[in-house]
Order: C-alpha cells, then structure tokens, then sequence
C-alpha cells in the first residue's frame, strides 16, 4: 500500500463526521431524530394556529419585524420557520410545503400592522412608490370576486351533477342491512306446512 493512501485512511480514522450511508443502518428504535417520528400536527388547521402562537409570541414578533425592516424576504422567512419546526418534528415535507404560502400571509400582515416595507424575495424593492390606490381596490375587487366563485360552495353541490344523476339521488332508495328487524310477513289462509297439515 502507498504510503499516501495509508496517511489518508489514517486520518480517516480519527475524523469523527459519520459515514457515507451510516443513517441508514442506525438503530431507529433508539434515539430517533424528531424529523423521524411522527409529526406533532398532521391537520394544516392545528399547524397554522401553532405557527400563529409562535409568531405573536412578543419577543419573536419583534425579532419578526426587526428583520423585514432590515430588508430579510418574506419567502426566507417563512422557509426559515418552516424548516426549523419540521427539524423539531412539528410536520412532515407535505404539510410544511402546504404551510408555505399561509406562513407568508402571516408574516406581511405583521410587517403591514407594524408599517414596516418588506419585500417578498431577494429581487422585490420595497422602496418602489405604491400603484393608484383606485386602480389597487379595483384589482382586488375583481381578484376577490374570482375566488368567491371559486371557493364558496353553491346552493346545491348536486346541481353540477348530469340531471339524470340527479333524479336517480331523489328517487334513491337505501338499502337495508340483513341484520335490521323485519316485519313478519302476515300469515296466509292456505298453509303449505306438514305440521298444519295435521
């Protein structure tokens, strides 16, 4: 063997940073990281009013609008709580990608009641003058109107169905289980049985 190669494995073997591939046969039943148990909130619900309790928490509120003043994106920030409650177990990947965009609602709201400019990504300017606030409110009305019609329900969640789907629903009778009580059936004048035979 070269006597590089034995100085390579050599210090190889005092370097403490784990192997390639070794968290794959560690004992999971042992110490599991947080990330690999299961996650404290599964419902985009509880998730959301965990984050909104973290971030009203004075002390982070104010290290919340401290940084957007100092002109941290929104996106990094959002991410940045994000990953950190998934390393904590908080969540699993799906939930905190379906987290991302309320997260980021949450934090421009905090920005706006503080009356700090913030900027949404790395190429936002928060120091551009604002659009026509007539033009805005129409913009928004038109925009609001779109998700209106898109999210609430209507009257009759039937009415999209074909018209024949629809009377087969009305005229739908359930049936019933083998283990529901039955009427007897009401006993005939001519009896077919041997023992009434006589």
């Amino acid at each position: 063997m070269d006597i590089k190669n034995q100085e390579i494995l050599d210090y190889m073997g005092t370097v403490s940073s784990p192997v390639p591939g070794e968290s794959l046969t560690n004992d999971r039943t042992g110490a599991p990281y947080p990330w690999e148990r299961p996650p404290t909130h599964t419902t985009l619900n509880s998730a959301l009013h965990s984050l909104f309790d973290f971030m009203t928490d004075e002390e982070t509120y104010i290290d919340i609008v401290t940084a957007l003043g100092d002109g941290m994106p929104v996106t990094n920030m959002a991410e940045l709580f994000l990953k950190d409650g998934f390393q904590k177990g908080a969540w699993n990947p799906d939930l905190m990608l379906q987290l991302m965009e309320p997260t980021m609602y949450m934090v421009m709201s905090m920005a706006e009641k503080a009356g700090v400019k913030y900027r949404l990504d790395m190429s936002d300017d928060p120091n551009i003058e604002d659009a026509d606030p007539e033009q805005e409110l129409e913009a928004l009305t038109s925009l609001n109107k779109i998700a209106r019609n898109k999210v609430e329900p209507t009257s009759n969640p039937a009415s999209n169905l074909p018209q024949e789907i629809q009377q087969e629903i009305e005229t739908f009778q359930a049936p019933t289980s083998l283990l529901s009580p039955t009427a007897e059936p009401e006993p005939t004048e001519e009896t077919n049985s041997l023992l009434a035979r006589g």
